[in-house]
């Protein structure tokens, strides 16, 4: 088999290698008169290491590269720190590797100098692509054609192999210039500059700078595209006006930028995922197939994991199934780099953050994250922690995608089918790029769009107490009991208005009004403001004339455990106890040091510890997640009035809410614990499951015997 690469760049190169060591036949197409890179750092995470370790390339880069000892982020205008996370040995413990920071023209050195001569043909500008039954080939620019069983456009974000299958395209600006300069040791002396990440934040700009030589300081400066007149490589930027940019900085970032003496300006651009990397005999790699910005440090190493992984696929199916080889590399690749594309954008939200009021809610999740995920693992290890070259043995199915879960998960059921591909499907790439913001309004779109009220449904706008609520009746019900419900969200997303139809469902259960809460939510929001509000609405209430003994609390994933904080502290609030509380899948523990959060991970479309982090460590923020308030598992449940529990086998969830029942039932609280199989987290809002209906027909008869006779 002979493979023809277009692009000699990192992933061109790796892949040829990969080949190599699979017995494979390469060759590789360059532009370029020689291999010269235009840049600076690059950094080679776990993932990446290792394959170059199975090359046999580690030692060659451990002699050119930097380890850095951790990521230190901090605040640009005091040089405060905001966050560290430890790398190196500790690191190397938790991945498998360790991360190196290297100059890309020394990586492009060492990969160049691996492979066999006459492997890199130099001057060699592909002009256009062509493929029959039997053959795929390149024609170069003086017209020489260039054949072999497979092409592989591993030419980049302008990739012309691309252009050739899929016409032209537009790139996506993100509006961010990046200024890159090198500046030799000699100038930094008596600057504290360790050997790390080095890294500032500030209000819409940042800098990340890190060691790439022993000798060679590596900078990258991103602000807002008006505030720069160029954009490209090619071209020099005035360094006066990078100055500019970063005046009124910590004095270290203005002593570094001081001795910057030449710089390249380049636009941050981005390419939108697509679904197809592979056409017949031609196939994309790397930045040609799933360009991304650079605020994973991931561009790299996804292209190295794509030439481990095609290098493999090719071997597998030998030379009589090229085609269904380079299917099986799209289908283990496309999920995982879609994922990794999302969450780069997603940085670059977060890191140039436009107003102070945003970067302070930036800060607090960071002083959050410092309190439940301190290594920085749970953060990173999605990105960091995948062994490829182990997952490239496994089933293609097992390859965790956008929502988190393996694409090729299968529920027992059709109709817990449909919820799982349902919950898989809330969010596209650009709802995780934009953050919170983005996931907001997909959760909105996803639970009005698939779950609208029934017409018949009487909804009113009420105050209860100063917190907007909607009171929710559904046709023909009574005034039995009153239910007070707090939608899910992990206290960032959801709202009233979009839990209706499920307070619909619960005001029949109950046979009564249901009042759902439009809490203030996080970040611009962080604790105590939900449980303020829960607490003003249950006064509200009862300054309505409810009777305690008729009210029910509810509450759904973070809603339930909001639900079970309030009723553990009623009592310690002078207040009385409603008849029961209504928790669906309760998010008890914010901390996440519950078991199935981890084992679970990669089976629950709906939630991940990933997700799950960010969300709460933007919800309690500077405060600590073992606080009962936060988190109802560490309160005391003396006091605790009869609760109704439910969970999912197999969901994230689920050993939050078996912990919380095995704690009340020791405090000696009534506890009523339902364990669904084969479901999906928060099953009752979906009202087409079978066990959403018997769930919520038990509820209700459940609620009877705690009524007033």
């Amino acid at each position: 088999m002979k493979v023809v690469i277009a692009g000699g760049g990192i992933g061109g190169l790796t892949t040829a290698l990969a080949l190599l060591h699979q017995g494979i036949e390469p060759i590789v197409l360059e532009r370029a008169p020689q291999l010269t890179e235009v840049g600076a750092g690059v950094q080679i995470a776990a993932n990446g290491t290792i394959v170059l370790r199975a090359l046999g390339l580690e030692p060659a880069m451990a002699r050119v590269a930097t380890v850095p000892a951790g990521f230190d982020y901090l605040e640009l205008s005091t040089g405060r720190r905001l966050y560290y996370a430890p790398l190196g040995k500790e690191a190397e413990a938790r991945y498998g590797a360790l991360l190196y920071n290297i100059h890309r023209a020394d990586l492009i050195d060492l990969l160049a100098k691996a492979l066999p001569p006459g492997v890199v043909r130099l001057g060699a500008e592909c002009e256009s692509v062509s493929q029959d039954e039997e053959s795929a080939w390149v024609t170069l620019k003086n017209g020489e054609v260039i054949r072999g069983d497979v092409v592989i456009g591993a030419d980049g974000i302008h990739s012309a192999v691309r252009t050739a299958l899929r016409g032209p395209e537009d790139k996506q600006f993100a509006n961010i210039l990046m200024w890159r300069s090198l500046i030799p040791a000699e100038r930094l002396e008596g600057l504290n500059l360790p050997v790390a990440g080095n890294n500032w934040f500030g209000v819409g700009r940042n800098i990340v700078s890190y060691w790439v030589r022993k000798d060679l300081y590596s900078i990258l400066a991103s602000v807002p595209a008006t505030e720069v007149s160029r954009e490209s490589w090619t071209q020099s930027g005035d360094v006066e006006q990078l100055r500019r940019s970063f005046e009124g900085c910590e004095p270290t970032v203005q002593k570094m930028l001081a001795q910057v003496d030449s710089t390249f300006i380049t636009g941050m651009y981005h390419r939108d995922p697509i679904e197809s990397w592979t056409t017949g005999r031609i196939a994309l790699l790397g930045d040609a197939a799933h360009a991304m910005v650079p605020y994973l440090a991931q561009g790299a190493c996804q292209s190295i994991e794509d030439a481990w992984v095609l290098a493999a696929c090719l071997k597998r199916h030998g030379s009589a199934g090229v085609q269904d080889a380079l299917l099986e590399y799209e289908r283990r690749r496309q999920p995982r780099t879609k994922r990794i594309q999302a969450g780069a954008r997603y940085v670059v939200d977060w890191a140039h953050e436009p107003d102070a009021a945003r970067v302070r809610q930036r800060n607090g999740r960071l002083k959050g994250l410092s309190r439940i995920d301190p290594l920085g693992e749970i953060s990173w290890s999605f990105a960091w922690g995948h062994d490829i070259i182990a997952a490239a043995e496994l089933p293609p199915g097992d390859v965790v995608g956008l929502s988190a879960a393996r694409e090729g998960k299968r529920m027992e059921r059709a109709e817990s089918q449909r919820a799982f591909d349902l919950w898989k499907g809330v969010f596209t790439p650009d709802d995780v790029a934009r953050g919170d913001r983005g996931q907001h309004a997909a959760y909105e779109r996803f639970l009005l769009g698939q779950f609208p009220a029934p017409a018949s449904t009487e909804v009113k706008e009420v105050d209860l107490d100063g917190v907007r609520s909607l009171r929710v009746s559904a046709e023909g019900v009574g005034k039995r009991a009153t239910v007070l419900h707090f939608h899910g969200g992990g206290y960032v997303l959801g709202s009233a208005k979009s839990s209706v139809e499920y307070a619909s469902r619960l005001s029949h259960a109950l046979n009564g009004p249901c009042y759902t809460v439009d809490y203030r939510l996080a970040p611009e929001h962080p604790y105590p403001a939900a449980v303020d509000d829960a607490f003003s609405a249950y006064r509200g209430l009862l300054a309505a004339g409810v009777d305690p003994a008729t009210l029910f609390l509810s509450g759904e994933s973070s809603g339930g455990g909001l639900a079970l904080a309030l009723a553990a502290a009623l009592r310690r609030a002078g207040l009385p106890l409603p008849a029961g509380v209504i928790a669906i899948c309760p998010m008890t523990d914010l901390t996440l040091s519950g078991p199935s959060v981890q084992a679970n991970s990669g089976d629950d479309p709906a939630a991940n510890r990933e997700t799950l982090t960010n969300l709460v460590a933007g919800y309690f923020q500077g405060h600590e997640p073992t606080d009962p308030m936060v988190s109802p598992l560490f309160a005391d449940l003396t006091d605790l009035p009869p609760v109704y529990l439910a969970a999912v086998h197999g969901e994230v969830l689920e050993s939050d809410t078996t912990r919380f029942a095995e704690r009340a039932k020791v405090a000696g609280a009534n506890v009523t614990l339902k364990m669904v199989d084969d479901s999906v987290h928060v099953f009752t809002l979906f009202p087409f499951l079978p066990e959403t209906a018997e769930t919520l027909e038990a509820i209700g008869r459940w609620s009877r015997k705690l009524l007033p006779q």
